[in-house]
């Protein structure tokens, strides 16, 4: 069943869902909708299942069969802070960052960012590109972006409790995520720190250290900044599984027969 995000306060009124614009055409013309299909409404806090009523040129009306409130992300947060490189391969980080299940983007200016203005022109694309992707995937809680900020201002930022950070470095040949993550009992976040193509400068590198950012290596060869942050969230995720299994002691090992 499709899902959509709807922004407009006004949209839900007695039972009924008022659907507008370029939605409406998407609905028709790319997914083939019409009147008697079901699809899924995201609004305000709330999932309404609907059954499209009336599907016009700009226009669509559907009722709403049934709601529930919206569920939260399980925990823990994970929070990618990439920062920012040339605007298509940073547009594909936000919505891969997306579908991989970060709970927040906080893009970050480094010394050796190649990218032109301070990023906060694209917040609108960004914002749309993960509303599409959180659309896609199925999620129901779309991750907030920031405004881009100072890499120097991010690291002067205090741990808080349960928080892991790590950042990915090309430097560190054999600390992983997972091992950083095995002396990190109670969990609350995960913090990614990924550099620029051109990597950290000496001064953000020691600052990161200082603020108990974790170099850990994402494996034998360089990445893309892109890449970097795709497989850092995956390698995440994947960590939190293994954690989340029960833990199963080992077999009793047999011993000869006398």
């Amino acid at each position: 069943m499709p899902r959509v995000f709807v922004d407009d306060p006004g949209a839900v009124e007695a039972g009924l869902v008022q659907l507008q614009g370029s939605l409406v055409h998407r609905l028709s013309r790319v997914l083939r909708l019409r009147r008697g299909d079901h699809l899924e409404v995201i609004h305000e806090g709330q999932l309404h299942v609907v059954e499209l009523m009336r599907v016009g040129r700009d226009a669509a009306e559907a009722e709403i069969v049934s709601s529930r409130p919206l569920a939260d992300d399980p925990p823990p947060r994970i929070e990618l802070c990439p920062s920012l490189i040339r605007p298509q391969r940073f547009d594909l980080l936000v919505e891969k960052a997306t579908e991989l299940g970060a709970s927040e983007i906080r893009p970050v200016r480094a010394t050796r960012s190649l990218t032109h203005g301070k990023g906060n022109e694209r917040l609108g694309r960004w914002k749309r590109l993960i509303t599409e992707a959180s659309e896609q995937c199925r999620r129901e809680q779309r991750p907030p972006i920031q405004e881009p900020m100072e890499i120097l201002e991010l690291l002067s930022e205090p741990r808080l409790p349960g928080t892991l950070r790590v950042m990915a470095s090309a430097l560190e040949p054999e600390h992983t995520i997972p091992d950083a993550a095995a002396h990190v009992h109670d969990l609350v976040a995960v913090q990614i720190l990924i550099g620029p193509e051109g990597g950290f400068s000496a001064e953000e590198a020691k600052a990161a250290l200082a603020a108990g950012w974790e170099p850990v290596t994402l494996g034998p060869r360089p990445l893309r900044a892109e890449t970097a942050g795709m497989v850092a969230l995956a390698v995440v995720q994947t960590a939190l599984a293994l954690r989340a299994l029960p833990q199963v002691a080992p077999p009793a090992s047999l011993g000869r027969p006398g």
